[in-house]
């Protein structure tokens, strides 16, 4: 069994906070302090880190200057992240994912001078993220994220260059070759699981389930689908261009081709303003009401509103249960479709038809991919 961890102590005559490491005393400031516990989870992770010896170096001296790097991290904050990870208006899952990321860095070193801040304090917050059980690529991206803060605070002149390469020479975490836990990938649902599921859903959310599956559409893009984001001009197949997708800050243009299948599925949904969403989920509340209510009782539907990807998840989730089946995500959805084309057909066809080509490239052959995607999709989709 591993040994615990040496705890915090109360050094009394001088009331500081203390902690005994490989028999050696380290003090570590005012008793129950945010300093004093800061720099007793930074010698923890130094410890954990597998060092011969645990180093005392200026992270553990007083602070020396007034920027420290819980400043930093206040400047980054409020002067980037929560004016730049914005979309329609609304924060982006990116400024929760940044925000956890510095959690852990503040823990570790929010005392700490930023100037100070070097490659192995790096690691020793890396370190404390294998501890906390997360998973090696979402570390691998975490420390991206704590990368990014300080070449934006190179840029404001509030970090050396120079100490910015130095944290870039940090390594990425390697595929078995760390303790760090691997997420399982993700795998297609298979769709007898899914047609076991659908009886079980409200009608809207079934209707973007079949769509989804039909045209390999990202969660999100089904559920803001309106009206007046399709193109029913060409016969073959429909284009939807979602107002709003993942990577329209790389100023690329997202297609969803739907094929004869997909579009038998969207139609009874189109029937309403153009700017409305088709999937309403107080359209669905109103219509199980209706259901449970005497008759003579109709609920009257409210209209607007959009499932979010969680409440689309959820209701998934909640319906795998009642069928009694695996529980299976949305994004499942894609992956099946992008299998299902890729076994048909190739590689690159799957590519096309899920939008993974590189911006110059759908810039180049942008013409010929859309027309390679509706040859697809007016067989398949």
């Amino acid at each position: 069994m591993p040994r615990p961890d040496p705890k915090y102590r109360h050094y009394k005559p001088k009331n500081l906070g203390m902690v005994v490491i490989r028999g050696k005393a380290f003090y570590l400031g005012r008793y129950d302090s945010p300093e004093s516990w800061e720099k007793y989870h930074r010698l923890l992770a130094d410890l954990h880190s597998g060092s011969s010896s645990v180093p005392i170096g200026p992270d553990l001296r007083e602070p020396v200057g007034d920027f420290l790097v819980e400043d930093l991290v206040l400047a980054y904050w409020e002067r980037r992240v929560l004016s730049y990870y914005l979309k329609d208006g609304a924060p982006t899952s990116e400024r929760d994912n940044i925000r956890q990321a510095l959690r852990f860095l503040r823990r570790l070193h929010g005392h700490t001078p930023a100037v100070a801040f070097g490659p192995l304090a790096l690691k020793a917050v890396r370190q404390s993220m294998i501890d906390a059980g997360r998973c090696r690529k979402l570390i691998n991206k975490d420390v991206h994220r704590i990368r990014a803060m300080f070449r934006w605070a190179v840029g404001e002149e509030l970090f050396p260059g120079p100490a910015l390469q130095a944290l870039l020479a940090v390594e990425a975490l390697a595929k078995g070759r760390t303790p760090a836990r691997d997420h399982p990938p993700i795998a297609p649902v298979d769709e007898q699981v899914v047609l076991a599921t659908l009886p079980h859903l409200s009608p809207q959310v079934a209707a973007m389930v079949r769509l989804q599956l039909l045209t390999a559409a990202r969660p999100g893009e089904v559920a803001s689908l309106r009206p007046r984001d399709v193109d029913r001009s060409d016969p073959r197949c429909w284009i939807y261009r979602p107002e709003s997708h993942k990577t329209e800050h790389h100023g690329r243009e997202r297609i969803v081709v739907i094929g004869p299948r997909a579009r038998e599925v969207l139609t009874p949904w189109l029937d309403r303003r153009p700017d409305e969403y088709c999937f309403s989920p107080a359209e669905a509340v109103a219509g199980r009401l209706a259901r449970e209510r005497p008759a003579g009782r109709a609920a009257r539907p409210e209209p607007g509103g959009r499932y979010s990807k969680d409440s689309y998840r959820t209701a998934i989730r909640r319906a795998c249960l009642r069928a009694g089946v695996a529980v299976w995500t949305p994004h499942q959805l894609r992956h099946s479709r992008a299998t299902a084309i890729r076994r048909e057909y190739d590689l690159e066809a799957a590519q096309i038809v899920l939008g993974h080509s590189k911006p110059e490239t759908t810039l180049i052959y942008a013409e010929r991919d859309l027309g390679r995607a509706m040859d697809v999709m007016a067989r398949i989709g």
